[in-house]
């Protein structure tokens, strides 16, 4: 359930309340009025938010004038009665493009606890790799941030925000420039980190035999230096797919699950890692395990955003409207003398003045007024 609520200037209130309950069938529709606005509020389904959204913005709220905030209601009561028929399978997205919108935002922004992220979940990779540790590598998967940037892109994209999809792109690319980075000073530190940096090397190319593609031996380094097959590329396409529909109706939860298939870090790390260390070593093999890394993470890449856009445009996201040139805010309207929020008056009125009931008169006071009374009379 959500909750909206709509500021509007006083010359569109009238208007703007006739199309939600006219034309969008709203109920339940609050009208308040503040000190240079009027506040229209109501609830309703979460799948009706989208239509909801475009069809205010098509009538200028939002664009052209007013404000638009939607709010997330944990709980409401009195719950919606069940329905006794199936709803007709529904397609478009849970939230509104707007919400979907700034939630990729915030995931695709560069920040300290961004680049933070970004080099521990590299660590963690570099160790699981060397160990040949599945277990750190899929608690390196979990801690990586570069699905953001790339939602960021392929969200961009689609809504045609191309401030979006540049902020992804060099976001993405930052991210992993910092994973080379620590895949290469790994490499330099491998003496300390393995048993002799020779020893490692020559491990490697033991298990990767003499020009043999796929290795002999296959390792979480050499796996990820092979040529990738068809179910490389349908893991790619398949977490794009799924990633868009975990954002498009705010189950971020899922975002676990698709940053383990698509494995981005590892194979990051690997690339800086197995380059360095082949060049240390003039092994050509280290130089083509690491190459074989490098076009892996760009297929993947590459892939999942192209699958992202493609099922941002199935739940039928489009373009996002700028504030056109006559946009103005609530606070460029003030109301007139004649206005109020329900009604424009077109005479003036003298307010009715105030007339207290009578008291009532104590036993007392009732025989004195009456003898007072009786003494007039005498005197008369």
């Amino acid at each position: 359930m959500k909750q909206v609520q709509i500021t509007v200037p006083y010359e569109k209130t009238e208007t703007v309340f006739d199309f939600l309950i006219d034309v969008l069938d709203i109920k339940n529709v609050l009208r308040f009025t503040s000190d240079n606005a009027h506040i229209l509020q109501f609830r309703i389904p979460d799948g009706a938010i989208s239509d909801t959204m475009e069809g205010l913005k098509s009538r200028g709220v939002g664009v052209e004038f007013g404000f638009i905030d939607i709010l997330d209601l944990k709980a409401s009561l009195p719950r919606e009665a069940e329905e006794s028929k199936e709803k007709n399978m529904q397609r478009e997205a849970t939230l509104a493009v707007e919400e979907i919108y700034e939630n990729v935002k915030k995931q695709a922004s560069l920040s300290f606890d961004f680049i933070a992220f970004v080099v521990f979940a590299a660590v963690m990779a570099g160790f699981g790799l060397i160990q040949n540790n599945i277990t750190i590598i899929v608690a390196s998967m979990l801690l990586s941030p570069l699905m953001g940037p790339m939602l960021g892109v392929a969200l961009g994209h689609v809504v045609g925000d191309n401030q979006l999809f540049i902020k992804g792109t060099r976001n993405e690319l930052i991210a992993l420039g910092f994973s080379f980075a620590v895949g290469a000073i790994m490499a330099i530190m491998m003496p300390v980190l393995y048993n002799g940096t020779g020893t490692f090397m020559s491990l490697v190319e033991s298990e990767w035999g003499t020009g043999i593609n796929p290795p002999l031996i296959v390792t979480e380094i050499t796996r990820r230096g092979a040529i990738f097959s068809g179910l490389d590329i349908g893991i790619a396409i398949f977490s794009g797919a799924a990633i868009a529909v975990s954002v498009t109706k705010g189950d971020m939860s899922s975002l676990v699950g698709v940053a383990i298939s698509a494995a981005l870090m590892p194979p990051a790390v690997n690339v800086g890692m197995m380059i360095t260390l082949g060049l240390i070593h003039g092994s050509i093999i280290g130089i083509q395990i690491g190459l074989g890394s490098l076009l892996l993470l760009a297929m993947n890449i590459i892939l999942i955003d192209i699958s992202a856009i493609i099922m941002f445009r199935i739940k039928k996201l489009g373009i996002i409207e700028d504030k056109s040139a006559t946009w103005n805010a609530v606070t460029q309207f003030r109301q007139r003398k004649s206005e109020s929020l329900y009604h424009t008056s077109t005479t003036t009125e003298t307010p009715a003045a105030f007339t207290p009931a009578p008291t009532s008169e104590t036993t007392s006071d009732k025989a004195s007024r009456v003898e007072n009374g009786k003494e007039s009379n005498g005197e008369g």
